[in-house]
């Protein structure tokens, strides 16, 4: 949805819709999956800019990242931005720009300070709702998702889901690094055995 911003000039709009995402994007990787994303909206004036609180709700299918089984759940989640419209059409007096961004100007990079996140800058007066939300779904994606806490993940010669029951495979050699720890932890126990 495209809301312009002079929409909420004197008095807070407020919406609901609902997004589709794609999860065939780059941004996804294989098994990503998610329900139509409904979002419930507020765009409020803050002069000179606008605040934009909204609130997220739907399922999102994820690959487990040890056996790659699919992982449902729901969603809620809320977030707020502060949208400001593009520095080349803000009227009235120019801002002092700030260091970072004078480097950037000069042809550098540009460091993000803590005042750029939750920043929102908009063209034309007119904000884009679909990839503010595409953004947020993204954040929202579980770093490490498991299918359950225990899951044994899958055999790294056949593939087979350790879950379902082991498999044909025989056991990897020790590794001859950790020998010396063997030895120790055997002495230990004899050691112990004889008290």
């Amino acid at each position: 949805m495209k809301i312009r911003l002079d929409s909420a000039r004197f008095e807070p709009f407020v919406w609901q819709e609902t997004v589709a995402i794609r999860a065939a994007q780059p941004a996804f990787e294989d098994g990503v999956g998610f329900s139509p994303i409904e979002l419930h909206g507020t765009l409020e004036p803050v002069s000179p800019n606008f605040r934009l609180t909204a609130r997220l709700s739907y399922r999102q299918t994820v690959p487990c990242a040890r056996c790659l089984a699919p992982v449902e759940g729901e969603v809620e989640s809320g977030f707020e931005l502060l949208i400001v419209r593009a520095r080349s059409e803000r009227q009235g007096r120019p801002e002092r720009p700030r260091k970072a961004e004078r480097n950037a100007a000069d042809g550098g990079e540009r460091q993000l300070t803590e005042e750029d996140f939750g920043v929102l800058e908009v063209v034309d007066g007119t904000l884009d709702t679909a990839p503010v939300v595409e953004e947020q779904v993204q954040l929202n994606l579980p770093a490490y998702p498991l299918c359950r806490e225990d899951c044994a993940g899958l055999c790294p010669r056949c593939g087979k889901n350790w879950n379902a029951g082991p498999c044909d495979c025989p056991a990897p050699a020790a590794d001859p690094r950790w020998g010396g720890l063997a030895e120790l932890r055997s002495k230990l126990t004899g050691s112990r055995a004889g008290e």
